[in-house]
């Protein structure tokens, strides 16, 4: 026992280190979430329904754009831990190019959703209020680009504290902003549900100032004496491009299955609707604990793959599964214990926290699930490897999960728990098939070291 607690002690100590700051961030952002929804939540079943609505739909762009943004750090912590110094200033070039075109390409797809959204069969008490407060959060989507530029780059140089602190910032902001905004305090205008949408604005602007003025002065890619090359530029922004679309691929997939969920519970009813939205903002909570793990793992695997260390790569990788094992009995248990209470945070409609209740007893059932296959994808990603991840990924979500989800929802009688039903297959799919994937790289890097 001696003997393994050493083996695994530094990778348990820095993983932690890298990953606490990102789980912090991330569990802010939640934070705000959840009060959003709180607050929104005051206004009525309606205004809820409306902004679940909203939210959902931006969600499709906005998971892309944070996992094309996540190619970023492996690159870098790739070449930071080959001290390429020259290479880490055309990433920090590269990175805030990609972002800023993605930043517009995505901003297209919200006008084209905008347009879209009266023809998604959601009831139409909600239309109207979904379309004006969307069309306010949509203009966020270019800061918080440019703020992932500047995240990114700062994980891959192993300092998680940067975003965290800025994202904490901007959290404080976007409270304030809500309960001024939204209820009219302090002699402002009560914007109501738009409230809520211009607050979140104004922070990720906030964020996006804050984090680029961090990053120019962020050592080493402060380097003034390399000098930028056409060639070498279009080559890194190649590369970021190259890995940067399978990610956002494979994040998009993992969680569009959660966002066509929700649009098909909207076919059912608005109950369902708003149960599904305190649910996923709970959901989200436990997601952002294991992504943070994930966010570590990813940062050290790119390091110990540029060094070419196999053996740390698999020691590291088994540490962040022990981690999260820990983490999921610990949040599963209380989601199962306070299953009927924590619907009550968001809504005192009867029908929602009964509705909410049984749809908790499903999370807590995929929630190893969730977490095994996001340390695999981190691993994954750490080794640059996202093409194959992000076909399985859409074979297990779109492939099985979304239709399995469907057939229980209509076909199987289970309605708006029936489309949750779809989650655990799907998770658990991904999770086996990653496992694969990561064995036969861990096959073919034993073969290269041997023939060496």
């Amino acid at each position: 026992m001696k003997r393994y607690w050493r083996l695994f002690r530094p990778h348990y100590v820095e993983t932690r280190r890298l990953a606490l700051p990102v789980i912090i961030a991330q569990v802010g952002q939640i934070t705000v979430g959840m009060v959003d929804n709180m607050m929104i939540g005051q206004l009525g079943k309606t205004e809820l329904a409306a902004a679940a609505f909203a939210n959902t739909l931006f969600s499709l762009p906005l998971i892309f754009g944070m996992g094309f943004a996540m190619a970023i750090t492996p690159l870098v912590g790739q070449a930071h831990g080959q001290s390429n110094t020259s290479q880490l200033k055309f990433l920090k070039a590269g990175a805030y190019a990609t972002n800023a075109l993605m930043a517009f390409l995505l901003s297209m797809v919200c006008l084209a959703l905008y347009q879209l959204m009266p023809y998604m069969h959601q009831p139409e008490s909600i239309i109207g209020q979904s379309q004006k407060f969307f069309s306010i959060i949509s203009l966020s989507i270019i800061p918080l680009m440019i703020f992932l530029s500047g995240k990114q780059l700062s994980e891959g140089l192993s300092n998680t504290r940067l975003a965290m602190t800025v994202t904490l910032m901007a959290n404080v902001i976007n409270i304030i902003g809500n309960y001024v905004l939204i209820f009219g305090k302090f002699g402002a205008p009560e914007l109501g549900l738009y409230g809520a949408g211009w607050s979140t604005l104004i922070a990720r602007i906030m964020m996006a100032i804050v984090m680029t003025l961090f990053i120019r002065k962020l050592k080493p890619l402060t380097a003034s004496d390399i000098k930028l090359s056409i060639g070498k530029m279009l080559q890194t922004i190649r590369s970021i491009i190259k890995l940067g679309i399978p990610m956002g691929l494979h994040i998009f997939s993992e969680a569009s299955a959660f966002i066509v969920a929700g649009i098909m519970i909207g076919w059912i009813s608005d109950t369902g609707l708003a149960a599904h939205q305190i649910v996923i903002s709970l959901s989200t909570f436990g997601f952002m604990l294991y992504q943070g793990i994930g966010a570590g793992t990813t940062i050290r695997i790119s390091q110990f793959s540029a060094r070419q260390v196999p053996t740390l790569i698999k020691q590291a990788s088994q540490a962040s599964f022990q981690i999260v094992f820990v983490m999921v009995l610990i949040i599963s248990s209380t989601f199962l214990l306070l299953r009927h209470w924590l619907p009550q945070l968001f809504t005192n409609d009867a029908e929602v926290i009964a509705m909410a209740s049984d749809m908790i007893v499903v999370l807590v059932l995929f929630q190893l699930f969730d977490a095994v296959q996001i340390i695999y994808s981190s691993i994954l990603r750490g080794m640059a490897d996202a093409t194959i991840p992000g076909i399985l990924t859409i074979i297990s979500y779109f492939g099985i999960a979304i239709p399995f989800s469907y057939w229980a929802a209509f076909a199987g009688g289970f309605g708006e728990i029936g489309i949750w039903l779809g989650f655990p297959v799907g998770l658990g799919i991904c999770a086996l098939l990653f496992h694969f994937r990561l064995q036969k790289l861990h096959q073919n890097t034993s073969k290269i070291t041997s023939s060496k």
